[in-house]
């Protein structure tokens, strides 16, 4: 897990222990600002390989990529609030382009993410899920996270 101090982080840290008690270790899971354009905002990337995660490699030869975003609403391309996406890794390391929505809610439960990642992994289409992450968790890091947003 990552040790960087980011207000997102616990969440990132959270999933990535989901991914790790399914057995689906990541490749790499990150939490950073995403300040490279206009307006900056919150991301956290975890990368599922094969070979780490087992997903299948016939469905996904490189691996997928998971994008959770929060964005403050001042880029005027993207409402306030959080988001997860989706997409096949390239052989560099890099995504393809265009994102795919994960079709649950920002703060969802790590473990219910992980069902529908695995659900993708292995159909090629993502279980929808709506479980929050448990407000007691959740809270505090929304609490950060929108703190950090008043700053931009």
């Amino acid at each position: 897990m990552s040790t960087a101090s980011t207000p997102h982080q616990p969440y990132i840290d959270a999933v990535e222990a989901a991914f790790n008690d399914a057995k689906m270790q990541p490749e790499q899971a990150d939490a950073f600002v995403e300040d490279s354009y206009d307006v900056p905002y919150l991301r956290g990337v975890i990368t599922l390989t094969p070979e780490t995660s087992g997903i299948p490699d016939d469905r996904f030869r490189h691996g997928l990529i998971l994008i959770w975003d929060w964005h403050t609403g001042r880029d005027e391309d993207y409402e306030r609030g959080t988001s997860w996406q989706w997409t096949r890794l390239n052989e560099d390391g890099s995504g393809k382009w265009p994102f795919e929505p994960l079709p649950v809610p920002g703060f969802v439960a790590p473990a219910m993410l992980v069902a529908a990642v695995a659900t993708l992994a292995h159909t090629g289409m993502a279980t929808a899920m709506n479980s929050l992450w448990h407000e007691h968790l959740r809270k505090p890091v929304e609490t950060a996270v929108e703190a950090w947003g008043a700053e931009q």
